[in-house]
């Protein structure tokens, strides 16, 4: 009796559902560093000094209560994962629990001994963030010289092991005009490739990484002049937006219901930007604080001042109660960047549908919002930004891993995050972060 063979999108969509139900944290993904040896200028890690994050000990048995809990897809992710001496023992005792594996990391550390231990314990992914396709690009995007020939090599390294290398970008204005010659390079490779236009605050508040961000106009400009994407788009659109409904609740995603974060402080959260009903981990088990007060994020109900709940396009929009908090200090704020993409690239999809009617109420939103216009009671992003991070020094990162003196002399103190609650606040105005 053979079985009957399923394509791995569908395998995944049942499991979902399935552990949907009954709350099984199937999808997890793990800071295992905030330490980078990069500086990038759209950045959400507020502190690379590495202080206080938990040791090696601490991260295997989180892998494995995780596991014991019906965990399944796992990624490690940064800061840069590297950046830590061990990544090789996690990355091991990881897969010993049967996990499958995917590595963030930007590619600069990756060397033989790396790559042979990928090839012959293969993860089920790595992906390498695209800074740009020049020594010179990086240096502006990343604030150290010759970073980009590091990753051709690491490229060259993993892809000649025939490790599952995937390549991506953030559109950031820095890189405008050089996402089409990362497509062709990645094309060119025979590796695929992703890119992504949206950054949000940094975790601490920091508005600084938000002004890199591409215009409105350009990221929905990037929609419409690549097919692949907009086909992507489009059956997104016609599957999962138009029959969006108005909810009470402040979570619409899947946070909290069979995906679940750690930070490098061993933090459970829900979302990895998301500091609302965390459990540390540090203090108690992973069972206790998944089926304790991490799900609870999921029967908060939305405030009445937040003007996005009701939206028919919010399963479209990347504006969500955690970018809503690093940006505005409250997961029920409103963000007129997030406003005017989301009804730009609705217009451009209704008008591909043939609801020119549609399309245009939609344009006609997103000119309103560029404009000024804010919907009544919302509360806004904050006026300015907090300071931004101190720049890379002249070593070439390395302070990063070693925690040299000179890093530590431009931040004495670990960054504060938000708090994990917000004070109440009148709606209708900025919250600014208190520091």
């Amino acid at each position: 009796m053979s079985l009957p063979e399923i394509s791995y999108g569908d395998f995944g969509a049942r499991l979902s559902r399935a552990g949907g139900a009954a709350r099984i944290p199937l999808s997890g993904s793990i800071e295992i560093t905030f330490k980078c040896n990069l500086r990038c200028v759209h950045c959400y890690v507020p502190d690379y000094s590495g202080r206080g994050e938990m040791t090696t000990a601490e991260i295997k048995r989180i892998l494995g209560e995780a596991a014991d809990e019906g965990c399944l897809w796992m990624l490690l992710t940064g800061g840069e994962v590297l950046c830590r001496s061990d990544f090789p023992e996690i990355y091991m005792h990881a897969k010993r629990l049967g996990l499958l594996l995917t590595v963030f990391s930007n590619g600069t550390l990756i060397d033989e001994r790396i790559a042979d231990l990928l090839a012959e314990y293969p993860p089920f992914g790595i992906e390498f963030t695209l800074y740009g396709l020049s020594d010179e690009t990086y240096l502006k995007t990343t604030g150290f010289p010759g970073r980009f020939t590091r990753v051709r090599r690491a490229i060259d390294l993993l892809l000649e092991r025939g490790v599952a290398l995937s390549l991506k970008a953030v559109a950031i204005e820095p890189l405008r005009g050089e996402i089409e010659k990362m497509a062709a390079f990645c094309d060119s490779l025979g590796v695929r490739f992703r890119y992504d236009a949206m950054v949000h605050g940094r975790l601490d508040g920091s508005l600084a990484p938000t002004q890199v961000r591409s215009s409105p106009d350009t990221v929905v400009e990037y929609d419409a002049t690549d097919p692949e994407r907009f086909a992507e788009w489009l059956k997104f659109y016609k599957q999962y937006v138009k029959p969006t409904r108005p909810s009470p609740y402040l979570m619409s995603c899947g946070a909290g219901v069979n995906s679940f974060h750690v930070t490098p402080q061993g933090m459970l959260l829900s979302c990895e930007a998301l500091p609302l009903s965390g459990y540390d981990l540090r203090r108690g088990s992973f069972r206790e604080g998944w089926y304790g007060v991490v799900g609870d994020i999921r029967e908060r109900r939305a405030e009445a001042f937040n003007v996005c709940a009701a939206c028919e396009l919010k399963a479209l929009c990347d504006r969500c109660p955690a970018t809503a908090l690093l940006e505005t200090g409250s997961p029920d704020g409103w963000i007129p960047y997030y406003c005017e993409v989301t009804h730009r690239r609705a217009a451009l999809l209704e008008d591909a549908i043939g609801d020119t009617q549609k399309a245009a109420r939609y344009l006609a939103h997103a000119e309103r919002v560029k404009t000024g216009w804010v919907p009544e009671g919302a509360i806004l992003p904050r006026a300015t930004g907090l300071p931004a991070g101190g720049a890379g020094c002249a070593s070439g990162g390395a302070c990063a891993a070693s925690g040299c003196g000179r890093a530590a002399a431009v931040q004495t103190q670990p960054a504060s995050l938000l708090q994990i609650e917000r004070p109440p606040v009148h709606a209708g105005t900025s919250m600014e972060v208190d520091r």
